[in-house]
């Protein structure tokens, strides 16, 4: 009686890319990093439990370690394809597929941050429950974790777009720069909180091959700042000094005030630029741009919000509603023109 063959059950990825269409191609390196993952995760899985971990954890544990509550920054790379106007599948799908790597390796950098900085978040009022700054994961376990995902990033990265690639990597060093250092220098720390965003946009466009507009990046870039100091200013007010950055307590809440009246004042003008120079038929989006820059300073000096901008668009429904109206505004209109 001879030996039955075994089955082979292929993996989720395999299937889904087998299923792929021919048309669809340019999506398949991204299915086949994503089976080789999946298969080095599951032949290794004992193995790493031996070498690397105490005990089980939660897997819960390492989805918080990626921060999904500031996926929503990563939004941003649809920008690109919504001011370009570029509403096709094969678009719109190049950037989904943007933004899922952008969550991957954002989320390795917040690993690395975490890790930098586990003693000082101890000592914050809500950090201190962050995996690592509460010993749910140990330093060990989150370091392969981070590096891990940044190997599969960019892996992934270079199969797909070259120059989304580069963004990728420049991101990547541009973070680690700020968790050891850039975030410790004042002003210049803003700064590279908008250069993150702005990176974003970016990213959102070159995946997708459109040209960039100067007034689309322009406005970015105060938005962002705007966001920064918002963020900076809530944390000195409201977080106890010895809580707190060094670098918050070099800031004053006047000066702040002035950064915020410039930022958020230079986001509407640029906007505004922007759609009369390029896009005139958009004006009404004006609307809703200049009632999200108030709504949001009503939070910051009414409410003392401003602390952690990602959870806002969620939790405000009046913010939330109006990002809605405003890509409604733009889609509406885009489709109306085509008519």
């Amino acid at each position: 009686m001879g030996l039955e063959e075994p089955i082979l059950v292929p993996s989720p990825a395999a299937r889904i890319s087998a299923s792929i269409p021919t048309s669809l191609n340019c999506y398949r390196p991204m299915a086949s990093m994503i089976n080789i993952l999946f298969r080095i995760q599951m032949s290794s899985q004992a193995s790493l439990d031996i070498l690397f971990f105490r005990g089980k954890l939660s897997s819960m544990e390492y989805v918080r370690l990626l921060r999904p509550k500031q996926w929503t920054k990563n939004l941003l790379l649809f920008a690109g394809a919504l001011f370009s106007f570029s509403f096709h599948l094969d678009s719109l799908l190049r950037v989904l597929i943007g933004f899922i790597l952008f969550c991957g390796i954002s989320g390795a950098v917040y690993i690395i941050n975490d890790i930098a900085d586990r003693e000082v978040d101890r000592l914050h009022p809500t950090k201190k429950d962050r995996p690592i700054a509460s010993g749910r994961v140990g330093v060990t376990q989150a370091f392969i974790f981070a590096i891990l995902l940044i190997l599969a990033v960019l892996v992934t990265s270079f199969l797909i777009d070259r120059g989304f690639f580069w963004i990728v990597i420049i991101y990547l060093v541009i973070n680690i720069l700020y968790t050891f250092w850039l975030k410790h220098v004042v002003i210049l720390d803003i700064f590279v909180i908008a250069f993150g965003f702005i990176l974003r946009a970016v990213a959102g466009v070159e995946i997708i091959d459109v040209p960039l507009s100067k007034w689309f990046i322009l406005t970015t870039l105060f938005l962002s700042l705007f966001l920064a100091t918002s963020k900076r200013r809530h944390e000195l007010l409201y977080i106890e000094e010895e809580r707190r950055r060094k670098v918050v307590n070099l800031y004053t809440p006047k000066l702040l005030d002035v950064f915020n009246t410039i930022f958020s004042t230079s986001t509407i003008v640029m906007f505004a630029l922007y759609i009369i120079t390029e896009h005139p038929e958009y004006w009404v989006s004006m609307i809703f741009v200049i009632y999200g820059i108030l709504r949001y300073l009503y939070l910051v000096y009414a409410t003392g919000g401003g602390g952690e901008p990602e959870k806002i668009l969620i939790n405000d429904p009046y913010i939330l509603t109006d990002v809605i109206l405003f890509i409604l505004n733009i889609v509406i209109i885009y489709l109306w023109k085509g008519v």
